[in-house]
């Protein structure tokens, strides 16, 4: 495909990244989450962090192009979901979620595939 100047066509997802991100994702959120446990979470908090890490996870597979991809879509999907589902935290939750995805997915995806 050809780009005229000033277009740029975002990569195809990497399912490899993707994998290594959600790992990355779950492993925060589960230490995140567990510090308000007894105040928000409750024994809840391990099925907080599965939904959400359900949502980044397809999201990362399937939309998440590089710098510049990162929505806000899933993070609301997940305050939403974790309401459906009559769990607690929700916003919380999401919020945590979203201020690491800032953080460091595309900081990573520019380590894993080299760009800056």
């Amino acid at each position: 495909m050809r780009c005229e100047a000033g277009e740029y066509v975002f990569p195809d997802p990497i399912p490899e990244f993707a994998q290594a991100e959600t790992e990355k994702f779950r492993d925060h959120l589960l230490k995140k989450l567990s510090e308000d446990q007894d105040d928000i979470f409750g024994e809840y908090y391990e099925e907080v962090v599965n939904v959400c890490t359900e949502i980044m996870s397809t999201f990362l597979h399937k939309e998440y192009q590089g710098p510049g991809t990162l929505l806000v879509i899933p993070f609301i999907d997940m305050a939403d979901t974790v309401k459906e589902r009559a769990l607690p935290g929700g916003p919380e939750a999401a919020r945590a979620a979203v201020v690491w995805a800032q953080e460091h997915v595309d900081k990573d995806w520019n380590k894993w595939t080299g760009s800056d």
